[in-house]
């Protein structure tokens, strides 16, 4: 794959040459995109197994510790976290994983649509990734200013 094109925004197509060494640093990058989406595809599994299990871990703790703590609130609670941060894992593993295989396909069978599809893929990861960043930060926000606020009304 020499050339690949490039659409402006005004619509007209231009071509560009992709070089030995940029296919070269593109392949090896999606053979760690490969490894890395499968490797988030196992913790994301791991982390949704172990929201189906923290309910008995919590129920042990409370017979270890005694009836001091609220064990169906705290498992259903932590149940929760755990699947929502392995869906969280899931989808930008899954974006990835894509990302290597359309990489893959393109480069190997010199296949445009695959490799545009590989980078439509990597756009919505980071896109994803970028989204998830700014909830964070708008969340941790509100909290310090709930924080601040309420400190505020102690004294």
């Amino acid at each position: 794959m020499e050339q690949t094109d490039n659409t402006e925004e005004n619509g007209e197509a231009t071509e560009m040459l992709l070089t030995f060494e940029a296919e070269s640093f593109l392949r090896e990058t999606g053979k760690w995109a490969h490894f890395i989406g499968l490797a988030g595809f196992i913790f994301s599994i791991l982390t949704i197994i172990s929201a189906f299990s923290v309910s008995a871990i919590v129920g042990k703790l409370q017979q270890t510790y005694g009836t001091g703590l609220d064990a169906k609130a705290l498992s259903s609670g932590l149940s929760f976290l755990y699947f929502a941060f392995g869906v969280l894992l899931f989808i930008p593993s899954l974006y990835l994983f894509q990302f290597a295989a359309g990489l893959k396909n393109g480069f190997n069978y010199g296949d445009q649509s695959s490799v545009n599809f590989a980078f439509q893929r990597l756009k919505s990861y980071f896109r994803f990734w970028g989204i998830l960043i700014i909830t964070l930060i708008v969340f941790y926000t509100m909290v310090f200013i709930a924080a601040i606020a309420g400190g505020g009304l102690k004294a």
